[in-house]
């Protein structure tokens, strides 16, 4: 049986959640969550792993470092080893795969990455298997964009996704919309 954990790690953004499975090897990130204006992100934990038991001084894989310093506006390199990606199914993976192949500074459109994974024509289904990405942050999905430039939903808000994107570098100008410029 495998024990889930958590810790909240605070931000000027607002408050990530991580939670992770230990079972008979190293953690296992199993979801990330980004902070929501309804509710705490030690309710939304809760409400989603009942279990899981607070862990204030214990990083995983160093992830609570690395979300820390992203939302200080500073290069984080995530790694896929600590995450539980295969929780996710194929499609998904193929699209979180590649979306962490996004470099810092730039972005990509659904149809795009949909195209990168050999799957012309699936952008709406790419935009689905990244609303449900469990891991927002490790996994880049506010990196993703519409065609013409306009950044989309994202878990966190749209505010929140503009805020990260102009933390790596990224121009959103006032109407929202991404510069051609900054797609890889």
């Amino acid at each position: 049986m495998k024990t889930s954990h958590y810790r909240v790690v605070p931000s000027s953004l607002g408050d990530v959640g991580i939670v992770w499975q230990i079972g008979d090897g190293a953690p296992a990130i199993v979801q990330i969550l980004l902070p929501s204006p309804d509710r705490s992100t030690a309710e939304m934990i809760t409400e989603r792993h009942p279990d899981a038991v607070e862990e204030p001084d214990t990083d995983p894989g160093k992830l609570c470092e690395g979300i820390r310093a992203a939302l200080d506006g500073q290069r984080a390199d995530f790694s896929l080893k600590p995450v539980a990606l295969d929780e996710c199914g194929g499609f998904q993976q193929r699209v979180l795969r590649e979306t962490m192949r996004i470099p810092r500074g730039r972005v990509t459109s659904y149809g795009e990455l949909a195209r990168a994974i050999s799957a012309p024509g699936a952008a709406r289904a790419v935009g689905t298997a990244l609303a449900r990405n469990p891991f927002p942050l490790v996994i880049p999905c506010h990196r993703v964009v519409r065609c013409h430039g306009s950044v989309g939903r994202f878990g966190g808000g749209s505010g929140m996704k503009k805020a990260l994107l102009r933390l790596e570098g990224v121009v959103v100008d006032a109407a929202g919309k991404v510069p051609a410029a900054f797609f890889r």
